[in-house]
């Protein structure tokens, strides 16, 4: 292949699956040669990154994986890298200093894709895993636009890792009504302006039935849209 994109996936494994539909979807093609090229890992034993961040002293760490899988894929020169996991770019400095290969960064392109005028009265509310919410991963990009980043409460976030972990990742249970109880409750109880969608596990649900009482923002979404963009560019 003389053009194509490297995804690191597997962190899960169908929200994986939900992200290489998206960017197939979104490709202009009517025969199969128009479709892009790449290559997908579905490495699904890297250990689970937001039980890391929260408790490095007693869970694996996924970072060894995360640069040894970048570095060996290096070695076939892809144009671009794409990371499916949002809670991973909390590695994303290290992860650059693995390889010289571009890599997207999901929630930086999030942020960028939210439709509001500058203001720190604009409320962006984040749902995720604990670590991503811990860990100010989307912040620094919200803070920066000029919005106010807004976390969930305990209560909120123990539905939102409930839903994610005990929901779709051990039973496949897209419960939509719990997602749609959780955005109600940011949107209503914290005046959020905007939702971000900080983990893609949550991306599966909106998928399957888009929530329509607010806006909301689905970063694997955009990734999609910026990974078919930017494979064409390099396709030419």
């Amino acid at each position: 292949m003389k053009s194509f994109f490297t995804v690191i996936g597997g962190m899960g494994t169908m929200a994986t699956e939900l992200y290489i539909k998206m960017i197939n979807r979104k490709t202009p093609a009517t025969k199969d040669q128009e479709y892009l090229d790449y290559i997908l890992i579905n490495y699904s034993t890297i250990p689970d990154r937001s039980s890391y961040i929260m408790n490095p002293e007693k869970n694996a760490n996924p970072l060894p994986c995360l640069v040894d899988v970048l570095e060996k894929q290096s070695v076939l020169e892809p144009d671009f890298f794409v990371l499916t996991c949002n809670t991973a770019h909390y590695f994303y400095q290290e992860l650059t200093q693995a390889t010289p290969i571009p890599i997207l960064h999901m929630p930086a392109l999030a942020v960028e894709a939210i439709d509001a005028p500058r203001s720190k009265t604009t409320r962006v509310g984040i749902i995720g895993t604990e670590g991503t919410i811990k860990n100010r991963i989307y912040d620094p990009f919200i803070e920066e636009a000029g919005f106010t980043a807004v976390h969930p409460s305990k209560e909120i976030q123990a539905k939102v890792s409930r839903l994610i972990f005990n929901k779709i990742k051990e039973q496949n249970d897209l419960d939509v009504s719990l997602y749609y109880e959780i955005l109600d409750e940011m949107f209503t109880d914290f005046n959020c302006d905007v939702l971000l969608l900080g983990c893609t596990e949550l991306s599966l649900v909106e998928d399957k039935q888009p929530y329509l009482k607010g806006e909301v923002i689905d970063p694997q979404n955009i990734l999609a849209d910026r990974t078919v963009a930017l494979a064409l560019e390099k396709r030419g």
